[in-house]
């Protein structure tokens, strides 16, 4: 069986085997996360947009029900991310640690400004 990417990172985490950086700032985590994954996010959205665009054009043009064009949607989309490794986090999150940094201190709840 195999883990997912979210339970293979806490354990990776947890274990001290993990090169990745520990990024405490949520702003950090997305920015890095972005910039790892951002041409796989844009290719999986041009993909996915490119075959829900190619099917509802096919399926109409030949006078299908409507309702296979949400099969046949829906069942591409699901094939498409079994068959595709999923995105990964380039750092390492304080949530894996169970609220504790990595050296086992507390962590301080970030004061958030609204300006």
């Amino acid at each position: 069986m195999e883990l997912g990417s979210d339970e293979s990172d806490h354990n990776v985490a947890e274990s001290g085997r993990d090169d990745r950086p520990l990024l405490e700032s949520r702003r950090r985590r997305l920015i890095a996360y972005c910039r790892h994954n951002g041409e796989r996010i844009c290719r999986d959205t041009a993909v996915l947009v490119a075959w829900a665009l190619v099917m509802t054009t096919w399926i109409q043009g030949f006078g299908l029900p409507r309702w296979l064009c949400y099969v046949v949607t829906f069942v591409g989309v699901v094939g498409y991310t079994q068959a595709t490794t999923s995105w990964t986090r380039p750092y390492v999150s304080p949530d894996d640690f169970g609220g504790r940094s990595a050296d086992a201190r507390p962590l301080q709840k970030s004061e958030q400004r609204h300006e």
